[in-house]
């Protein structure tokens, strides 16, 4: 939090190698960044920096630019020419995530206006069948919402689900 609102500007400060830090935000109403926002700033504002609207142009500048710092979507960070880092010991990866081990994680969404058609039905219906929750979803490297154990609400609640 403290490198995002400004606080922290030099590695030096976190135990690393004296330079600057250089922050890219993602795009102002990207959900990447509204649930670090959330999750992370807490109603602080962040520090001015680049924004980038793609997880990939993030990824790119964060590999080539010594001393960047970012955060992208969990299956862009698969590679390990991204170094990520720990939250109270706790690295990201798929296995923390179900139980909130690992606490940046957000669902991805699907609304209606009112009762869906028959044709909007059916995708949403296809959209939460075996083949996508199981095959389609693991493939792009997210998680099913089958694989979770907990939820989140609205205002960050996070509940063991009885499954």
């Amino acid at each position: 939090q403290e490198i995002f609102t400004g606080k922290i500007t030099n590695w030096q400060q976190v135990g690393g190698k004296k330079g600057a830090i250089i922050v890219i935000n993602r795009s102002k109403g990207s959900g990447t960044r509204a649930t670090f926002e959330d999750l992370v700033l807490r109603g602080k504002q962040a520090v001015k920096s680049q924004e980038q609207d793609s997880n990939g142009t993030v990824k790119k500048i964060v590999n080539s630019t010594p001393g960047t710092i970012s955060y992208i979507s969990f299956p862009y960070a698969t590679d390990n020419n991204i170094q990520k880092l720990s939250i109270d010991h706790v690295y990201p990866t798929n296995k923390n995530i179900p139980d909130n081990k690992w606490k940046l994680w957000s669902y991805e969404h699907m609304y209606t206006k009112g009762k869906p058609n028959k044709a909007t039905a059916s995708f949403l219906k296809y959209m939460l069948s075996k083949k996508v929750q199981t095959g389609l979803i693991p493939k792009t490297g997210y998680l099913s919402v089958n694989q979770m154990h907990v939820k989140r609400d609205s205002h960050n609640k996070v509940t063991k689900l009885g499954k």
